[in-house]
Formats: C-alpha cells, structure tokens, sequence
C-alpha cells in the first residue's frame, strides 16, 4: 500500500491541477477565474449546495478517484472546517496516475477549482458538518463525471 502524508494547500503547489480560492472574508471581491471553464459541450451553468455530516476517516484510504472531461469544478466551503483536497496526474492514455497522488489541507477560508480533466477524490471534510457551495458546467447529454477505481489503496495522513 502506498502512504502520502497531506501538505498545507497552497497556491503554488496546487497550481498543476488548478486554482485555490481564498475568500477572507474581508469584503475584498475575490475572483474565481476558471469557476465556469468548459468545452462547447458543456453549456448549462450548475450551482449547487452540498452538507457532509461526517468527517472522513483518518487515515483516509484512497479507492477511488473522479474526473470531468467537460468542466471545471470548484468547491468552496460555506460552513465548517478543514477538508482534504486529493488529486493525481493523469497517463498518457488519459487513466489515473495514482502513484502520483497528492494530498493537500484545505483550511476553512479556502477553496479549490479543478481543472478540466484532473483526477481527484470527492470532497473530503476533515471535521463535519460541513458545507460546500460546488460549481460547474453540465453537459446536456448527462453525466461529466468519469471514474477510475484504484487498485493498490493509497493511505493519507495528515
């Protein structure tokens, strides 16, 4: 079994996947650039509100992963606490690369915006409830969510 330990989400370290969103709550507008991109398939804009009543496990074992070869997708937490952020590369052939797999702790105050295409895990609450406002665009003929199931579990720890 692989094992990662989680690193404080930044920035910088999160860039290769996407965007953090930092909202202080300081009255400053905070834009989220990459909130709503999509290819052309994608047109139907989806706001949706998401509460967890349970935290994960720790340490969480990682089975799955999902992606969205349509849109972007952000999650921002509206109520509660930390969240782990988990997202890997992706092959060549487009399947999950989860020796890759990274693991990152979402403050309370943050936010991410996957890209299109990256592999990452469900939203993940580190302590519950939690709520989460999630963003992205909907592709008319259903479903923008692929998933790949992992065969060897990675184990996260914070």
């Amino acid at each position: 079994m692989m094992m990662i330990e989680a690193e404080p989400l930044t920035a910088a370290a999160f860039a290769p996947y996407g965007q953090v969103v930092q909202h202080d709550r300081n009255g400053v507008l905070n834009v989220v650039a990459n909130a709503f991109e999509r290819d052309e398939s994608a047109t139907t804009p989806s706001l949706n509100l998401l509460r967890i009543e349970q935290a994960v496990d720790m340490p969480l074992l990682v089975d799955k992963l999902e992606r969205h070869p349509h849109s972007s997708q952000t999650f921002l937490t509206l109520e509660g606490g930390r969240s782990l952020v988990i997202v890997c590369d992706s092959a060549p052939d487009g399947t999950a690369l989860p020796a890759t797999l990274r693991a990152f702790v979402a403050e309370a105050n943050q936010g991410v915006t996957y890209r299109r295409n990256v592999w990452h895990r469900a939203v993940s609450p580190l302590v519950a409830p939690n709520e989460y406002a999630m963003t992205m665009m909907r592709h008319p003929a259903g479903s923008d969510t692929e998933i790949y199931n992992i065969r060897q579990l990675v184990e996260v720890t914070i």
